[in-house]
């Protein structure tokens, strides 16, 4: 008999979780081996698990054993408190002859705060009164996956959606949740995070993350600059709205304002504190003059409007090639017209073979001795003296005078009136010779001739 009671013993105890969280259910799946030596089949009565004089869990009369086989048995247990936890699995046999036999099997466990997932959370930028965007992140730090994540945001805050939920979250992987905070005070205050999840042993697991934040007093100061300014050969409004507090502004928008009339309007992404936008204003509605630039916003749940004024001026770029006649003087005898004056280069690039000549009409006719007057080249901000004779019947008040010029491999041809109707108005003045002249008008004239004036080639 002493032979057999040898060979019955606690073979293994398996552990659900090697390392179970406070208040977490441990199963002990204990096996219990008689064997093929024994003298007979042994009855299980009790078996149990202690720690000292304190035990945890008992089961009775869980089974027999015949000779050669094996029972397994589970026991549930947990701790309240973390720590290194020293147990024994008892059990006790009634063998076959009817006497008792106990026996025991060490087993050790480690009681800890879960660790294979955290809580972290960032963008803690609060102001009093204002929801703000505030980021927790949980992370895997297991080897295996965790399910069932639930993750709940509250505290001093009111939390809009304060719940999220995942499926599963891989191992060494994380996962960012941004929920909307608001708290009514400033000052210190608390933000709580608690997840709850499932481990791959099956165990529901909760872990909590507190964070002392500081809530900053709701302060805003907004300003609005806009300038003329020249974008791409165009006049635009550069306006630029600061929020110099911390509030966020929303919902903006910036309009331009003529004569109180809106000429242009834009929308803009929200400004937060102690941030600027830029928004350039280009529209071809908006006139030259007096013009108001309104930034409208919604500051902490109320409609605000900040303003800006300026002189708006239309950009007119200079023309790469323009020529201007000036200091035309007209001089009559007869029915023949003198114009004499200067051909100017107003624009940025030089300009070559440079054709001033009147056109001919049904009532002008080009004559000798300046029928047509060339000039080879005339540089930027530089100019050329002209003479150019036509026949005019009388009566006539305006001679067409053609300008053709060469610029950039281009030619160029314009048609420019001048007035010669006050010509006749000057009496006619005798000479010693006998030979008499009409009187001789002067006359300044300005004729801008710009790129966008251009002719096509005057057939003659």
């Amino acid at each position: 008999m002493t032979a057999a009671q040898t060979h019955i013993q606690i073979q293994s105890v398996n552990v659900s979780e090697d390392n179970p969280a406070p208040g977490e259910r441990v199963t002990l799946t204990t096996t219990i081996a008689n064997f093929e030596s024994s003298a007979g089949p042994v009855e299980v009565t009790d078996v149990y698990v202690r720690r000292g004089a304190r035990e945890f869990s008992r089961i009775g009369n869980p089974g027999s054993i015949a000779v050669g086989g094996s029972l397994t048995v589970p026991l549930n247990l947990k701790f309240d408190e973390t720590g290194f936890k020293r147990l024994t699995v008892h059990a006790t046999v009634e063998q076959s002859n009817g006497e008792y036999r106990q026996i025991s099997y060490p087993l050790y466990l480690d009681v800890e705060q879960p660790d294979e997932a955290l809580i972290s959370m960032s963008n803690l930028n609060l102001v009093a009164g204002q929801k703000t965007p505030v980021n927790v992140t949980i992370s895997n730090g297991d080897t295996e996956p965790l399910s069932n994540a639930q993750l709940y945001l509250d505290g001093a805050a009111t939390v809009d959606n304060p719940e999220r939920v995942s499926a599963s979250l891989a191992p060494g992987t994380q996962s960012t949740y941004t929920f909307q905070a608001s708290f009514p005070e400033a000052g210190r205050q608390t933000l709580n995070a608690t997840l709850s999840y499932q481990t791959s042993s099956g165990n529901t697991r909760t872990v909590q993350r507190t964070v002392d934040v500081s809530v900053d007093e709701a302060v805003n100061d907004v300003e609005l600059d806009a300038s003329n300014q020249i974008r791409n050969g165009s006049s635009v409004i550069r306006t630029e709205i600061h929020q110099f507090g911390n509030v966020e502004l929303k919902d903006v928008e910036i309009r331009a304002l003529s004569e109180g009339r809106t000429v242009a309007r834009v929308p803009v992404e929200n400004v937060f504190g102690e941030s600027s936008r830029v928004v350039t204003l280009r529209d071809d509605a908006i006139p030259a003059g007096n013009v108001t630039i309104v930034a409208a916003f919604t500051a902490q749940s109320e409609r605000q409007t900040a303003t800006s004024s300026l002189r708006y001026a239309k950009y007119a770029p200079a023309p790469t090639s323009a020529i201007t006649l000036t200091g035309i003087e007209i001089t009559r005898q007869g029915d023949t017209l003198t114009l004499d004056g200067d051909a100017a280069n107003v624009g940025t690039s030089q300009v070559n073979s440079v054709v001033v000549s009147v056109v001919e009409t049904n009532t002008v006719k080009p004559v000798d001795p300046q029928r047509e007057f060339f000039i080879e080249r005339i540089n930027p901000s530089e100019f050329e003296r002209f003479e150019a004779t036509a026949n005019a019947s009388a009566g006539v008040e305006e001679l067409p005078v053609r300008v053709q010029y060469t610029v950039a491999g281009q030619r160029i041809s314009t048609i420019v009136p001048v007035d010669v109707g006050n010509a006749d108005v000057q009496a006619n003045a005798s000479r010693d010779d006998g030979s008499s002249f009409l009187g001789v008008g002067v006359f300044l004239l300005v004729v801008a001739v710009a790129v966008g004036g251009v002719y096509r080639w005057w057939n003659r």
